[in-house]
């Protein structure tokens, strides 16, 4: 059996056992739990009409206020698909595990360069070991590699999280869980990705310009799908203080203004306390479950914010934190083979 020791949280914690036990009973779990896929599919088809609509402007009209126009439409609307996409690793989109791989790879993460069953499982470790060392996302909330006003913004830009996406997605070899089975591309997700690719290079390019795909679709992707959950990621745990500290309160919720949920947390992502605590329940129903939770008993720990840029404008005037510079590097992290 292989492990990871690491200097700080040898054993696996999870500060918010409590809550799952207090704040909702089983029924009621079971109840806002149940799926209701005509809505999701209603929200997929017309996240999509608002893209091919976007192009459709551009192919029109091919001023370039037109297009600056329309590249945050496709990107927010790509990043509230992105949303439903997140639903669909936790497979709360259909009931049958094959049904909803499928339909997901299909009509979101195969636009996106991604198939379920291997997001999934990175997606999957980051749940179950949240405030741990051993959590292979928890680069995207910690204290300590953003100390600096610097490591802030390559952060907020995407920059400093490309590699290790690609470690957690690809190699996925920081983390050994004996659970976690190595997967490969099929045929089949080559095909849909390929499929997926190859038709909006050709299909944009032929409708609006060679310009089209890296303007109207790459860059969107990137600047929302991929900077903006970056940025929300960060918010939804972080604290402007030491990670040994902040591991006890990581459960964040985001009021926000319509902008600001528009920009980075459509679909009532920004409701992701009550998603961490019960991934089971789908995104059309975790408004549900936070307003029934805020009056209850039990909710001491459990944060909610006002506003996400008044946040970020928050911890970037606390930077330079020197004190909660990285303690643990990665070759301070020993794999024990037994």
């Amino acid at each position: 059996m292989t492990t990871i020791a690491h200097r700080h949280n040898p054993a696996q914690k999870d500060p918010y056992t409590r809550y799952r036990r207090t704040l909702l009973s089983n029924e009621e779990v079971r109840e806002y739990s149940q799926l209701r896929p005509g809505i999701m599919v209603r929200d997929v088809f017309l996240l999509w009409l608002f893209i091919f609509a976007a192009w459709t402007a551009c192919a029109i009209w091919t001023e370039w206020w037109v297009v600056l126009l329309a590249i945050p439409v496709i990107g927010t609307r790509i990043y509230s698909l992105h949303v439903i996409a997140h639903d669909g690793l936790h497979r709360r989109l259909f009931d049958a595990t094959s049904k909803n791989d499928l339909f997901c790879d299909l009509f979101i993460l195969g636009s996106e360069g991604a198939v379920t069953h291997l997001a999934n499982q990175n997606h999957m470790l980051h749940h179950r070991l949240l405030a741990n060392d051993s959590d292979p996302d928890r680069h995207k909330y910690t204290s300590s590699n953003k100390t600096t006003r610097v490591q802030l913004l390559l952060m907020i830009v995407g920059l400093s999280g490309l590699v290790p996406l690609w470690r957690n997605v690809f190699k996925r070899e920081k983390v050994k869980a004996p659970s976690l089975k190595k997967q490969k591309h099929t045929a089949r997700d080559l095909v849909i990705l390929v499929g997926w690719q190859g038709s909006l290079i050709v299909g944009l390019s032929l409708a609006i310009g060679w310009w089209a795909y890296p303007v109207l679709w790459a860059l969107p992707v990137y600047a929302f799908a991929y900077c903006g959950d970056q940025v929300r990621f960060f918010l939804e745990h972080a604290h402007p203080e030491h990670d040994d500290t902040a591991d006890e309160k990581r459960l964040i919720t985001y009021t926000g203004n319509w902008f600001e949920r528009t920009l980075f947390a459509p679909l009532n992502m920004n409701f992701h306390a009550v998603h961490h605590l019960w991934p089971s329940i789908p995104y059309y129903n975790l408004k549900k479950v936070d307003t029934l939770i805020r009056g209850r008993d039990g909710t001491d720990g459990m944060i909610w914010r006002s506003s996400y840029f008044g946040m970020l404008f928050t911890y970037f005037r606390a930077l330079p934190l020197p004190d909660c510079a990285r303690d643990l590097q990665p070759e301070d992290q020993v794999e024990a083979t037994a």
